[in-house]
């Protein structure tokens, strides 16, 4: 699910599960195509640059939706029976979402991804819209830093205010979305490779994004305090060291 489904509807219909049982590798997908279809005499197909990765019971996703240029995210808890995967959001661009909040997708696996189907979206407007997206498999490996994290504490930074974050890793590869203020409000998201090389070592290689120059190798130290507590360190193009710890979600 994405381009900002979850800022649009509160709820989504559900659907029966095939008799055929499936079940999606954790790990890390791309958007390929979506389709989104307003009605017959309306249909829109879009190449967006997203991300979706799946693991542990979780969900994670980020964009900018190419009609607007505004982003989107989800992140949140997953389960699936059948062909049916159900997505419970916890957090959106727009802050954390409503308990009770969930959506259910239909999907088909394919040899390269899935293929997902939402239907009857209702827009803020209540006009609604049929969707449809394909996506393909980047890695379903796994790493020691997999999870959902949200960020509990930062060091200060001159002119960062407000700075909050989530951020998923799986599949050999993360993304996360964040907020903050200066004399505005921003909102970023980025994703890319999770290369780790031993001994909390990493390099993130971050492929999009909304931040200017973003795109290139950050190498930042990550280190488990404990199973649900994540710190990681690493030296801002402004040379700041920032430190950033997390809790599991």
């Amino acid at each position: 699910m994405g381009l900002g489904l979850v800022a649009w509807s509160c709820t989504a219909p559900s659907e029966s599960a095939p008799e055929e049982e499936t079940g999606l590798p954790n790990g890390a997908y791309s958007l390929e195509a979506a389709t989104w279809t307003y009605s017959e005499d309306s249909v829109v197909k879009v190449y967006p640059n997203q991300i979706k990765i799946y693991a542990a019971g979780k969900y994670m996703y980020a964009t900018m939706n190419p009609l607007d240029g505004s982003v989107s995210s989800g992140a949140g808890n997953m389960s699936q029976e059948g062909s049916v995967i159900t997505e419970s959001p916890l957090f959106s661009a727009a802050g954390a979402v409503e308990e009770g909040t969930a959506y259910s997708l239909i999907i088909t696996e394919t040899e390269e991804g899935f293929e997902q189907t939402i239907d009857q979206v209702e827009f803020p407007d209540q006009s609604t819209v049929d969707l449809h997206e394909s996506w393909k498999r980047l890695s379903d490996g796994s790493g020691d830093f997999d999870g959902l994290w949200k960020l509990t504490s930062r060091n200060e930074i001159d002119g960062v205010n407000d700075f909050q974050e989530i951020k998923m890793i799986g599949g050999g590869h993360f993304v996360w979305y964040h907020t903050w203020s200066d004399s505005t409000e921003h909102k970023d998201f980025g994703y890319g490779e999770f290369v780790e090389h031993g001994e909390g070592a990493v390099t993130e290689v971050a492929q999009v994004g909304s931040i200017e120059d973003y795109a290139g190798e950050w190498n930042i130290t990550y280190q488990l305090i404990d199973n649900d507590h994540l710190q990681q360190v690493y030296i801002s193009p402004d040379s700041v060291e920032v430190v950033q710890n997390f809790e599991r979600l």
